[in-house]
């Protein structure tokens, strides 16, 4: 979720919208100018090594040579050359140079990659990095430090719903196919000869056919073509992928999905040979080190890395000879000489690299700081003697062998950097976020070694509360309250809270950004229960160096990383009446003062107890403000960057500040409020005038655009500022009339931030404009709301927000951050070989369920297991009335249970796990149990760090005007300033940054609205995984991104990928959602969606029908979510030809629509229009059906007939029509015959009784059918029955006729009878 401060103002004033919309357009105009002149990107070419070819790149103006090698370094094609130089028409580059400052680089130019000889160090280098590569193939996931599942669930596919633009070129590739085909044919028939030209003709036109059907089955096909193209594993993947039974019980044992690809091993070992180090004789000849390298074949061979590159030589473990094997060859690249001597390697080898170009190209990218998920595959160790020697290899670690960093200089440095340029000032925010990176890493393994007491204090001899740590020249020290000031406000956890809030104090001074004002290094490192906080060291603040000393605020209190050796001959004096001295330097108080305006403080008059005298301040009086014998003047102790919350004015409440967010979105307030009085002021004067001059008042939509306000009203709009040191201890200046006016301006603003903040907050998420789905999403959506976590108590308690599931969210996050400073306490007093037991028993404690079958035998042989006392003393009991305690002091609310409810303990598992970096086993835990947790199922601890988290002020202009672009529908110029900010979080922060997954995510939902599917589909997909690592595995924003991406390729007819995104979006759903869980409701209709576009019509239906059941529950059965869920699955049973199940749910639709829209009401009218067509189709088709019965009925009756008859003739015996003698006999014989001879009238009489059977027994037929008929009660049905009756009967006589010769006609007549009796 963005950063960004949700003001609630400007849906309410335009005026001020247009004003806010006016100035930054301005802004970005003049970025983007800036931009185009310094940001052109443009292509150039990398020759490498002849076996790979040449690569084209695209690069940025501003880019540098390393960043081309960090590429390079991640492309599977070069990931194994390490050591080579760039070079430009054969001369050498500097590896840190710009790109826009080398001579002759331009568009086409073409960089060659040269070998260089190595040292030792690159050598040990490229064998770790070999190493790291074959290390892949072994591993559950590419990247194992900061992985991505996205490639887990992915089964790519080709869109099968062409855009208009993809049809035309389609259709234009054909046109131009048949044309050459054409071409072609007219050639070779030119060239052919006259005799073979009809042979060639026949084969052509035959030719031409085939490839006709071919083209013209080529998209009814393309499925089936792609599925005979994929092997049984990728079939029986595909199926397990895109198979959903229904809505089961997801089960944590399911977390993580079965690695598609099988383990690769390249060698068995590759180790350092005992040969090493290299004696001195044989550095002369250039060799560096010896590696043991035992092959897949069981052969070892000893290896050389020297200058020139690797070669086997000929020693052995007996034996030393470094000479070159006389079958060996020297290779500049290991791999490349494993190649040529291993077959399997180079099989292996190859099998890697193939798996490293399928999956996404960011995956192998690390994130800027890795994100440790809370849940672990399994707990596996490999084998590997080189990972203990990786520290001493790794150039992050020569702090241990060489001069440490000064990280204060590299901090401050790039401030200094110019900035008057977008250039400038991308190269000071990288410069910037690369040193803060780096300072936050070398942090956390500092606090790792200070914590598990690897290291000595530089004040040994103190107490161990107050021990100070240096490591790397970053000064440690522990947030506790080691000098007593914070003993009326909670001693040692308000300590922890004054290092959060100084945190964020120096976020807020680093982004007003003032020139010549300085902050520190910060970092805050939660490790073990303990709190260390990380700073850069101010030059000469160790020392007694008087240009150290502070120049602003208070002295009486020293600060974190001072000694207080230093502060104690200056504050001796006044020690004795507890007296507070405050300074305010010239220098540094108009330098504040700028800060202070951006700030909303104002200046304010504090009393330096040890003058009596009034003292100017802009900031908090605790605040310090210290010249460097650098000369640079720095600014500490921000602990009250923000004036103090005026709804807590306690003295336990003294960390109680307002969060900026709440004092800009005040301050927005009250400047639109101010203007629009202003406005009717104008009016009001108006009116006056207007009156007095007898002209007719306008309409009031008139009167509004008649008045407007000049840029000199607007300048004249008052600026908010607040008193920063408000319900303080220090005694404040002024007259009590200016006193009392501050206060008032701070208790405005307490009113402001619970009669508008938080109502409007409670009605969001009652209406579910925002939709928190855990302890994360809600702390996200009220800090981007200016309110503090300390209200969950307040709005748990209003009857507004008195809703199932905001209750169950509000309890859980309350009781997991009362937890936190149990299992703190907890971890700080117990021993390093304890910390699985008491991270077990404390799980145990607060999730599992007491039911006593737990012996007190078994209880006490399992204590005799644990040295710490602390673990052995906590029960269920004690830790809930801990957090009940815990919860009154800090929220204000009386938990109603002592136990996390049944379906919500998994959830705030995954909560109190993510705020104390536990990892667990992923297994399906049992918290019916006493001990649903076990020492074994704890994987690992990791460190919890906080820090500045710099981010580039550009980009972020452009990000915002993006998306306000976007939303005003203005797609073009959205997706310019969408790609320019892209570009510049590149070249700032790299591809892995939540800046630069935001862009993508943008960017992909304009492809999807200009119908670039496919495009949407690769801004998706890269932004999942930038979320993925970013975020967490399992967090809300990347849930969003899966689905959004499902939806993409659902869209473009990918449908079994899109139902594989969409099975893992319903499985972190229902895993972490809790039961009624507002995202479920679309998360089923979306599946349903996919499942009706793939004619599973009964899936679909049983998941809209759990859609309308949290629907009804979340609402209620009568809303209009309701409505549009019957609606769906009345289109599911119509298209499943189910029309009576249809008809009902559009009519309980429509119904719900009446009631709550009105019958006059356009959505009502539809409908009620659907609802009539539905039944009317179903009236059709129910007719249709009836007609369909009866004339199969018919049917069956007339083969009936057909096969009495049959029968009846086969038992008859055959009449000849004419005697065998007769059949060559004159024609006085036939006539004779046919006037009739007693013997033959016997056959003409036996002959005319068969067929007076037959047609009696048609007539019966029809007889029986009109008695059938008779029975339809419609009339139209009947008439066309009888039609066909009368048809079928008119058909059987022809065709009898036509089957009889011409003596039939007498038989014909004598079936007759009434005609015949009157002849005779």
């Amino acid at each position: 979720m963005s950063e960004t401060i949700d003001n609630p103002t400007v849906e309410e004033y335009n005026e001020k919208e247009t004003v806010v919309s006016g100035e930054q357009v301005e802004q970005v105009e003049q970025v983007e100018q800036e931009n185009e002149q310094v940001s052109q990107s443009f292509q150039i070419s990398i020759k490498t090594p002849a076996e790979i070819g040449t690569i084209n790149i695209q690069v940025q103006p501003t880019d540098t040579l390393i960043d081309i090698q960090s590429f390079l370094y991640e492309t599977s094609e070069t990931c194994l050359y390490s050591s080579f130089e760039f070079r430009l028409y054969g001369k050498q580059i500097p590896e840190y140079s710009e790109l826009s400052s080398i001579e002759g680089l331009v568009e086409g130019a073409t960089l060659e990659m040269v070998p260089v000889d190595y040292n030792e160090r690159s050598a040990k280098l490229h064998v770790k990095r070999l190493r790291d590569i074959m290390n892949t193939g072994l591993t559950e996931f590419a990247n194992m430090n900061n992985p991505s599942l996205f490639t887990s669930f992915s089964f790519p596919e080709k869109s099968n719903i062409l855009t208009e633009e993809q049809q035309l070129e389609e259709q234009k590739q054909k046109f131009e196919q048949q044309q050459q085909q054409q071409q072609q044919t007219e050639d070779k028939e030119e060239k052919e000869t006259i005799a073979t030209e009809q042979q060639q003709n026949k084969k052509n036109k035959h030719h031409n056919k085939k490839g006709n059907k071919k083209n013209n089955g080529d998209e009814s096909l393309n499925n089936e073509n792609n599925e005979e193209k994929l092997t049984p594993q990728q079939k029986e993947r595909k199926q397990k992928m895109t198979e959903i039974k229904g809505i089961d019980k997801p089960m944590l044992s399911s977390y993580y999905p079965e690695s598609p690809i099988a383990p690769v091993q390249c060698v068995k070992s590759m180790i350092y040979s005992g040969w090493s180090p290299v004696p001195g004789y044989r550095k002369l000849f250039g060799d560096l080190f010896y590696l043991d390298i035992t092959l897949l074949e069981g052969t070892t061979i000893c290896v050389t890395a020297s200058t020139q590159g690797f070669f086997i030589n000929q020693s052995s473990n007996a034996t030393f000879n470094p000479s070159v094997s006389p079958k060996a060859t020297i290779n500049h690249s290991l791999h490349q000489l494993l190649t040529q001597v291993s077959r399997l390697f180079r099989r292996g080898l190859n099998q890697i690299l193939t798996n490293i170009g399928r999956n996404h190209p960011f995956d192998m990218l690390p994130g800027v700081l890795p994100v440790h998920n809370w849940v672990a595959s399994s707990k596996t160790n490999r084998y590997d003697i080189n990972k203990g020697t990786d520290t001493f290899v790794s150039v992050q670690d020569v702090e241990l062998r060489g001069n440490p960093r000064d990280w204060n200089e590299e901090i401050q440095a790039p401030k200094e950097l110019p900035k008057s340029t977008v250039q400038e000032r991308i190269i000071r925010d990288r410069a910037i976020s690369k040193v803060n990176s780096e300072f936050v890493e070398c942090a956390i393994r500092g606090a790792q070694v200070i914590v598990d007491k690897a290291i000595l204090p530089i004040n040994p001899a103190e107490n161990q509360r107050s021990h100070m740590f240096l490591y790397n020249n970053i000064f440690f020290s522990y947030a506790l309250d080691t000098r007593d000031s914070f003993t009326d406000c909670g001693g040692d956890d308000a300590a922890r809270t004054s290092a959060n809030n100084d945190l964020k104090g120096i976020r807020l001074y680093n982004l007003a950004d003032i020139d010549g004002l300085y902050t520190l290094g910060t970092a805050i490192v939660d490790y073990k229960g303990q709190r260390i906080i990380a700073q850069s060291l101010i030059p000469g603040i160790l020392t007694t160096e008087k240009t150290s000393k502070i120049y602003y605020g208070s002295m009486d209190t020293p600060t974190n990383e001072e000694e207080e050796q230093q502060q104690k001959e200056e504050n001796e004096e006044n020690k004795n009446n507890n007296t507070k001295s405050i300074k305010a330097d010239p220098e540094f108080h108009s330098r504040l003062l700028q800060a202070a305006s951006l700030l909303h403080l104002s200046e304010s008059k504090v009393i330096s107890e040890d003058t009596n005298q009034e003292v100017s301040v802009c900031t908090s009086f605790e605040s310090k403000g210290i010249i460097g014998i650098d000369g640079r003047r720095y600014i500490l102790d921000l602990i009250k960057a923000t004036p103090r919350d005026p709804n807590y004015t306690e003295t336990k409440d003294q960390l109680s500040v307002l969060r900026p967010e709440a004092i800009a979105t005040y301050s927005e307030y009250f400047k639109v409020t101010w203007l629009n009085q202003k406005r009717q002021q104008k009016l009001k004067e108006k009116e006056e005038r207007q009156k007095k001059e007898g002209i007719d008042p306008p309409t009031a939509t008139a009167r509004d655009e008649d008045v407007q306000l000049t840029e000199e009203d607007l300048a004249q709009s008052p600026v908010v500022s607040f008193n920063p040191n408000l319900f303080s201890k220090v005694k404040l200046g002024g007259t009590p009339e200016e006193q009392q006016k501050d206060i008032e301006d701070l208790k405005a603003i307490g009113a402001f931030l619970k009669g508008i903040l938080i109502p409007r907050l409670i009605e969001d998420l009652m209406l579910f404009n925002v939709a928190p789905v855990d302890g994360q999403t809600l702390t996200q959506v009220m800090h981007v709301r200016g309110i503090n976590m300390r209200y969950l108590g307040y709005i748990a308690k209003n009857e507004s927000a008195n809703v199932p599931f905001i209750q169950d969210l509000l309890f859980n996050e309350m009781v997991s951050r009362a937890a936190k400073h149990c299992f703190n306490r907890l971890l700080r007093s117990t021993n390093a070989s304890d910390m699985a037991h008491s991270i077990s028993h404390f799980l145990n404690c607060f999730l599992g369920t007491e039911t006593g079958s737990v012996s007190a035998d078994e209880k006490s042989k399992k204590a005799k297991q644990i040295k710490s006392s602390a673990i052995n003393e906590l029960t269920q009991g004690k830790l809930w009335s801990e957090i009940a305690q815990l919860v009154s002091s800090k929220f204000d609310f009386e938990i109603p249970t002592h136990s996390v409810p049944m379906e919500s303990r998994l959830i705030v598992l995954r909560c109190i796990c993510l705020k104390m970096g536990i990892q667990i086993l992923a297994k399906d835990y049992n918290f019916t149990t006493d001990a649903p947790f076990s020492p074994e199922d704890i994987v690992d601890l990791f460190p919890i760090v906080k820090h500045v988290n710099p981010r580039s002020t550009d980009g972020l202009d452009l990000l915002e005007a993006g998306k306000t672009f976007f939303n005003q529908r203005k797609y073009e110029l959205a997706t310019e300033l969408l790609g320019e900010a892209l570009a510049i979080y590149h070249q700032v922060h790299g591809p892995i940054h939540p800046d630069a997954g935001a862009c993508f995510t943008h960017l992909a939902m304009l492809a999807y609205q200009n119908e670039q599917y496919d495009l949407a589909i690769e801004y998706q997909k890269n932004a999942l995984v930038i979320t993925e690592k970013t975020a967490g595995l399992d967090h809300h924003e990347t849930v969003q991104a899966y689905t959004t991406l499902a939806v993409f390729c659902q869209r473009s007819g990918r449908y079994n990928e899109s139902i594989g995104y969409m099975k893992h979006v319903l499985y972190l759903t229902d895993l972490l959602g809790g039961e009624y869980n507002p995202e479920r409701a679309s998360i089923y209709t979306a599946i349903a969606a996919i499942l009706e576009d793939t004619e599973r019509f009964d899936l679909a239906l049983e998941f809209l029908k759990q859609t309308l059941k949290h629907q009804e529950f979340l609402f209620t059965p009568d809303h209009l979510m309701c409505s549009t869920t019957y609606h769906k699955m009345a289109i599911v049973c119509a298209r499943a030809t189910n029309f009576d199940d249809s008809i009902i749910h559009q009519k309980k639709s429509t119904d719900i629509l009446e009631k709550e829209l009105g019958e006059a009401h356009p959505r009502t009218k539809e409908s009620l229009e659907f609802y009539t067509g539905l039944s009317q189709t179903a009236n059709q088709i129910k007719l249709f059906k009836q007609h369909q019965a009866l004339k199969a009925e018919q049917d069956e009756l007339a083969r009936l007939q057909k096969e009495k008859a049959d029968q009846f003739k086969k038992s008859q015996p055959r009449v000849s029509a004419m005697p065998p003698s007769l059949e060559n006999g004159s024609v006085s014989e036939l006539l004779n015959y046919i006037n009739g001879k007693p013997k033959k009238s016997q056959s003409k009489k036996s002959k005319s009784t068969n067929t007076t059977t037959t047609t009696n027994t048609t007539t019966a037929t029809t007889s029986k059918s009109k008695i059938t008929m008779a029975k339809t009660p419609n009339p139209t049905t009947k008439a066309t029955t009888s039609k066909s009756s009368a048809t079928a009967s008119s058909a059987a006589t022809n065709k009898s006729t036509t089957k009889t010769n011409p003596t039939s006609s007498s038989a014909a007549d004598s079936s007759k009878p009434n005609k015949k009796s009157s002849k005779n």
